[in-house]
C-alpha cells in the first residue's frame, strides 16, 4: 500500500501488526507487518511516497519488482469536486488523467483512462455491502461528522497533478467542460 501523505501512512500503519522497517536498494522505505481480519492473516507493506501520479508511478514499478504483491493499493485522502466525506472509501473502475491534451489556442483535452481490474472492482462491491470496514473503524475511535457515516463510493474518478481547492479555478473550469470526466 501506498500513500502520499503523512496522516494517510498513519492511518494504513495503525492496521499493521509486527511491523518492521525495509528498506528498498533504492532507498524507498516500507513498514512491513500484517493485517489480520476474520482469522486471515495477510502480509502488507506500505511506503509513504510524496505526491505526485510520476512519483506514484515509479514507486509502484519499485514495490512490484521488490515484494512482487498479489495487489498494489494507492491510499489516500480523497479530494475534489464531488461529494467524498472524510472516512468514506472510493473505489476506482476507471481513472481518467484529465492532464493530458493538445495545447493550442485553447486546451484540448484528450484523457486518457485506465480501468481498474474487475476482480478488484467485484471485491471492492462486496466489502462494501458486508459492511465489516465500518466495524474496523469503530475500534479505531474514528470520529466521523455527527450528520454522516462513512460510505462507499465506487465508480470512475479524475486524477492529475493539481490539487483543486476551488470552485472558481482553471482546473475546474477545465473538468467541468470535458464531458468524458465523470461529474455530476
Amino acid at each position: 500500500m501506498l500513500t502520499a501523505l503523512a496522516v494517510e501512512y498513519s492511518a494504513v500503519k495503525r492496521h499493521l501488526i509486527e511491523a518492521q522497517e525495509v528498506s528498498h536498494p533504492r532507498g524507498t522505505i516500507y513498514n512491513v507487518g500484517f493485517f489480520e481480519d476474520a482469522g486471515r492473516k495477510l502480509r502488507v507493506a506500505i511506503a509513504q511516497i510524496g505526491a505526485g501520479n510520476q512519483t506514484a508511478a515509479i514507486e509502484v514499478e519499485r514495490a512490484i519488482a521488490f515484494f512482487n504483491p498479489a495487489v498494489v493499493f494507492f491510499v489516500g485522502v480523497a479530494g475534489g469536486i464531488k461529494d467524498v466525506k472524510l472516512g468514506d472509501v472510493v473505489a476506482a473502475t476507471k481513472v481518467y488523467g484529465y492532464e493530458s491534451g493538445k495545447a493550442g489556442d485553447e486546451f484540448m483535452p484528450r484523457p486518457i483512462s485506465f480501468l481498474s481490474s474487475h476482480d478488484l472492482e467485484q471485491r471492492a462491491r462486496m466489502e462494501a455491502l458486508k459492511g465489516g470496514w465500518l466495524l474496523r473503524l469503530s475500534k479505531l475511535n474514528f470520529n466521523a461528522p455527527e450528520d454522516s457515516s462513512p460510505i462507499v463510493h465506487i465508480g470512475p474518478i479524475t486524477a492529475g497533478e493539481k490539487a483543486l481547492s476551488d470552485t472558481h479555478g482553471e482546473v475546474y473550469k477545465l473538468l467541468r467542460k470535458t464531458t468524458v470526466i465523470p461529474l455530476r
